[in-house]
């Protein structure tokens, strides 16, 4: 009998523990899952509810927070009501496969107001860049000043002056060697003689000794002739000379524009330099957006790999689980969603479905599905489909599409410089974007469109002039790209953006250095015709001498001629 008594008493014990934790399950599995959610996440995870149900087996979780852990002050997601339905049999071989789940209110990147770090378990902030930091870039303006044409002058090592220079060197050179070549050549005492050795013969009475001077004239004549062509060669190699000077003369006037030219270089005035600038405006809104969806890949793919996020560091355990009907450890069939999706100035309600979700997808042999879409009168026409294929794990590939058509923006804060204010206060996003990870390696393309742009919040009546032009180039834009590619490996691709706008300022930029270069050339061109005037004055001067080196010349073929 005391047996019975005490088996007895066992059952009622037993019984009263079984009801006491079916009372308190719901508080207990809402502890668990707050402090176990919290030790993955690395952050506060918290719940309002947990509903647990038997028949059928199931459970409801309301209200969950979930705390980014690299910005404790923001919840990375919440939702309004997640409800699972479970099937019982996995589970006596400790499966979970969830037939269906609803997961409800969705919202991203919400405020919190505490912190929802967790002292000795989040960690302080990573300083090493991300492939989101390689989209934003510190917006700063190009200095762009012309400098003062004096100073340009100055340093400048002038082609005018030095053409100058070597000509005065060579005018120099050149006439010390004519003073010395036209005093080798015949001369007036040369003309003198001849002309009176003419006239002794002409003096002759005698008939016979007169027909001798004849021939003796002319013997004389043509020594006369042979010294006139030497003055004659001498002239025209003089011409040659004095002709080849000028030309250096003509070089000289033709100079400053080359020294122009190579001054301007020296300005660097560059319509490149504003290449880059559109970065710096729009690099900030383009790494949110694209953010969301990368920092969720990233969360996402340790479950889809297995084991999560502690999968990497925990010492491999033998798999002894029964797979024989085909199904893993863990799956969800079908889960649907809906929420907002955050983007700029904007939330897009959605809904779609999840399918297929496992960290076995080579067991269950169907690969992971979303779709997501706008709701019903939604704003923006969202479309977005991923299939994360592990089925062969050896060859993974995930492949998303993304599409958001005619999304309504307004007052998007691109720049808050106080020297430099940029809104946009109205446009239309048109958003097309793809995406493949295949063993590590990212190919990613997001093309985006702003229609419809109306730009706000500018400076008016700057001085600067490249300011200036900047913000005239900004008034005018209606319409906008941004193309957004990254390639390589996915913990650090190589990112580049480019839009449409760098385009657009390096046409303004263009417009300003022509009208600036075109001052600059106007002033330069002023003090370098005053050079080359008072050059060139001073070597035609110098010339001077050489022609009347010339002249000389000239008198003396001329007389030479009139003993011919």
């Amino acid at each position: 009998m005391r047996a019975l008594k005490l088996v007895g008493y066992l059952i009622a014990l037993l019984l009263l523990i079984i009801i006491v934790a079916l009372f308190f399950i719901d508080v207990i599995a809402k502890y668990v899952i707050e402090e176990e959610g919290t030790k993955a996440v690395k952050a506060r995870v918290e719940l309002e509810s947990v509903d647990v149900r038997f028949f059928p087996l199931g459970v409801s979780l309301e209200g969950l927070k979930v705390t980014n852990p690299q910005e404790p002050m923001t919840n990375a997601f919440e939702a309004g009501l997640i409800d699972a339905n479970v099937a019982f049999a996995p589970l006596l071989k400790s499966k979970v496969i969830v037939d269906s789940a609803a997961l409800t209110g969705m919202r991203f990147n919400t405020a919190r107001q505490s912190s929802g770090a967790v002292p000795g378990l989040t960690p302080p902030p990573g300083n090493e860049p991300s492939m989101l930091d390689k989209l934003k870039q510190d917006f700063k303006l190009p200095t762009f000043q012309v400098p003062d044409p004096d100073q340009l002058l100055a340093q400048a090592d002038l082609q005018t002056v030095k053409l100058a220079n070597e000509l005065q060197t060579s005018i120099g050179q050149s006439k010390q060697e004519w003073n010395q070549r036209i005093d080798g050549l015949p001369d007036k005492e040369t003309l003198e003689g001849y002309k009176q050795r003419i006239k002794a013969l002409k003096e002759s009475k005698d008939p016979l000794k007169r027909l001798q001077a004849l021939k003796d004239v002319a013997n004389i004549q043509k020594e006369v002739k042979s010294d006139l062509d030497k003055i004659k060669s001498a002239r025209e190699d003089l011409n040659k000379e004095i002709a080849n000077l000028k030309s250096g003369i003509a070089k000289i006037k033709a100079a400053p524009k080359q020294d122009i030219d190579k001054m301007l270089g020296m300005v660097g005035l560059d319509a490149d330099a504003v290449q880059g600038l559109a970065k710096g405006l729009f690099g900030d809104e383009v790494a949110q957006w694209i953010g969301n969806g990368y920092a969720w890949y990233e969360k996402l793919l340790p479950y889809m790999n297995g084991g999560g996020e502690s999968s990497a560091q925990a010492q491999p355990v033998a798999d002894t689980t029964d797979y024989s009907d085909g199904l893993p450890k863990f799956l969800v069939k079908r889960l649907t969603l809906d929420g907002e999706l955050p983007f700029p100035g904007e939330k897009v309600p959605f809904s779609g479905e999840f399918t297929d979700l496992t960290d076995q997808a080579s067991v269950w042999g169907k690969p992971a599905q979303l779709a997501l879409n706008s709701q019903a009168k939604a704003i923006g026409g969202l479309d977005f489909k991923g299939v994360l294929d592990h089925v062969v794990p050896a060859n993974a590939k995930d492949t998303f599409n993304f599409d958001l058509k005619n999304l309504p923006l307004q007052d998007i804060v691109f720049s808050s410089r106080e020297d430099f204010p940029v809104t946009m206060a109205k446009a239309l996003a048109v958003v097309a974007g793809q995406a493949e990870i295949k063993g590590g390696d990212l190919d990613l393309k997001v093309d985006t469109r702003f229609l419809e742009v109306q730009m706000a919040n500018l400076l008016a009546g700057d001085s600067a002039p490249l300011k200036q032009a900047m913000i005239d180039a900004l008034k005018s834009v209606s319409e906008l790209d941004v193309l957004v590619l990254a390639t390589g490996a996915l913990q650090d691709p190589d990112v580049k953006m480019s839009t449409s706008l760098d385009k657009i300022f390096s046409q303004s930029m263009r417009g300003l250095i022509k009208k600036e270069q075109d001052k600059l050339t106007g002033q330069l061109q002023t003090k370098l015709n005053s050079l080359v005037e008072e050059k060139t004055g001073s070597l035609n001067s110098e010339m001077g001498g050489l022609v009347d080196l010339n002249g000389l010349l000239g008198d003396r073929i001329g007389d030479f001629n009139s003993l011919l």
